[in-house]
């Protein structure tokens, strides 16, 4: 019987130890890595802040006319939308083509309240109705107060020119933020009044004669024109304030009036 010595057979064991595989313990507590699908990551683009269209068919050369009662309604204007001339009012006596009002909303006994659109401007479209630098907007009562509400697309759009005019009654515009223009606006027995976010945007030129002339936004594009022909607003309230808003604030008319507050309507 041969003997092997103890320190051979600890060699030994060395040997086949470094010899043998390696098992490595890929057990563990924590769960695998989750992916979230591609569809989720992409950022989906936000609503159109100003919608193209209000829900209602576009319209142009619009005549309404009221003796003894209110008008309240939404127009969708499109200026570049031809009207079959056997549908066209006659014009007034000393009024042209081109100058033909676009919306004309006119009541002697009744308060007139207007929410209009202006529709986009496509220069594409060769149509005879885009021959004009302007919407006009023509709005005017004898005895009513009158609320008009003008909203613009960001762009492009024609420039418009609203012209108001009230003989007994409170006036109240909301122009859209798109708006750089000019406005003239004469009181006889009342105020002119503008937000505190109009004022900010608020240039004025003269307040002499129961006249105020003024302009909203950067008027520095006006310095090489003879005569403006952007944005245009035009109030005369014979007895009656003014008040000038943007379309997205809200009149607050909770507040307290005194009696000739209450009288003038603001």
């Amino acid at each position: 019987m041969i003997i092997v010595p103890s320190d051979e057979v600890e060699s030994v064991k060395r040997a086949e130890a470094q010899a043998a595989p390696k098992v490595v313990d890929v057990q563990s507590d924590d769960p695998p890595p989750s992916y979230s699908p591609l569809s989720q990551t992409v950022a989906q683009p936000p609503p159109p802040s100003v919608p193209v269209q209000p829900g209602i068919k576009p319209s142009n050369f619009v005549s309404i006319s009221r003796n003894n009662g209110s008008v309240k309604d939404r127009w969708f204007l499109d200026p570049g939308l031809m009207i079959p001339v056997s549908q066209l009012l006659p014009l007034p006596a000393g009024e042209t083509e081109d100058r033909r009002k676009n919306l004309n909303i006119e009541s002697r006994n009744g308060e007139i309240v207007a929410d209009v659109t202006l529709a986009q401007y496509n220069p594409n479209r060769e149509i005879k109705a885009l021959d004009r630098k302007r919407a006009i907007i023509h709005v005017k009562t004898y005895n009513g107060g009158i609320t008009t509400k003008m909203h613009t697309p960001h762009s492009p759009r024609l420039p418009f020119y609203l012209d108001v005019f009230a003989s007994n009654g409170a006036v109240h515009i909301y122009l859209p933020r798109t708006f750089r223009g000019l406005l003239v606006i004469k009181t006889w027995n009342g105020s002119t009044k503008f937000s505190a976010e109009a004022s900010t945007e608020l240039t004025t030129f003269s307040d002499i004669d129961k006249v105020h002339r003024c302009f909203i936004g950067d008027f520095s594009e006006w310095q090489d024109q003879e005569s403006w022909t952007g944005d245009e607003v035009t109030v005369e309230a014979k007895n009656g304030s003014v008040k000038v808003l943007y379309d997205d604030e809200v009149h607050d008319t909770t507040k307290s009036k005194g009696f000739f507050g209450r009288f003038f309507g603001l």
